[in-house]
């Protein structure tokens, strides 16, 4: 099999008639480490949406481990951006990474989900809270935890939708380390705003704006930001606010 697992050729995508994706062409293989930045409402949340087989394009073409991408959702991990639950609900972190186990109605959890609830609890550092409430926990303990339902399937492939947020910067750095340990082992695909985590732990980026301005190394496609933010570039990272990008000399 092919090391390229996910292919888009020429995607067109409309959301109430307004062009979201314009032609996108996007390559992903095995092993990579790839993070989508580009400014609010450029297209992020869409592209991994139509990766999962959410949204049908109106053009082009998608496939997914070489098939439609409805079709390849069990190689799939996938954190959301919004991710609603109740506080107060009564249910502890070992049931709720379960869950991600879960096959269908009337289908009992077996001896081999719960070992692989075990196995993604500890692979985030979670495996001593187990039997915490989930409402108890900590924005970052949190994430963890939903990271490890993400990958309680072991998936080939995992999409990540700003999972820094609500996170204190303090501890972001803990979970890109864990994000690239978890590299070694599938594909991720990671929409952030945050630049200067970007430069230090991702190898590749996607600049995105409705259409694709740079697919390719981080280093060489930093100076590309401009592009597709269509003005200079200033973020807030890690509490400090900072130019990335000097502005071009006119």
């Amino acid at each position: 099999m092919s090391g390229e697992i996910i292919r888009l050729r020429d995607v067109w995508v409309y959301l109430g008639g307004i062009p979201v994706l314009e032609g996108v062409d996007l390559s992903v293989s095995r092993g990579d480490f790839l993070a989508v930045i580009g400014p609010n409402g450029g297209g992020k949340t869409t592209l991994l949406k139509v990766i999962l087989g959410l949204l049908e394009p109106r053009g082009g073409e998608v496939r997914v481990f070489g098939k439609k991408p409805c079709e390849s959702r069990g190689l799939i991990g996938y954190l959301p951006q919004q991710r609603s639950f109740n506080p107060s609900f009564p249910i502890s972190v070992f049931d709720v990474v379960l869950m991600g186990r879960y096959r269908g109605l009337f289908k009992k959890y077996s001896g081999e989900d719960r070992e692989a609830v075990i196995e993604s609890l500890e692979a985030v550092g979670m495996l001593s809270l187990r039997d915490r409430e989930i409402g108890s926990l900590s924005g970052g303990e949190l994430q963890r935890v939903f990271l490890a339902r993400a990958i309680v399937r072991d998936p080939d492939l995992l999409l990540l939708d700003e999972p820094m947020s609500g996170i204190d910067p303090d501890l972001q750095r803990s979970f890109y380390e864990l994000l690239q340990e978890l590299n070694k082992r599938m594909a991720i695909v990671l929409v952030t705003h945050d630049i200067a985590a970007v430069s230090t732990y991702v190898d590749t980026i996607a600049c995105l704006n409705r259409r694709l301005f740079y697919h390719g190394p981080t280093e060489g496609g930093l100076g590309r930001l401009e592009d597709a933010y269509k003005c200079p570039i200033e973020i807030l990272a890690h509490g400090t606010p900072h130019r990335v990008l000097r502005e071009h000399d006119q």
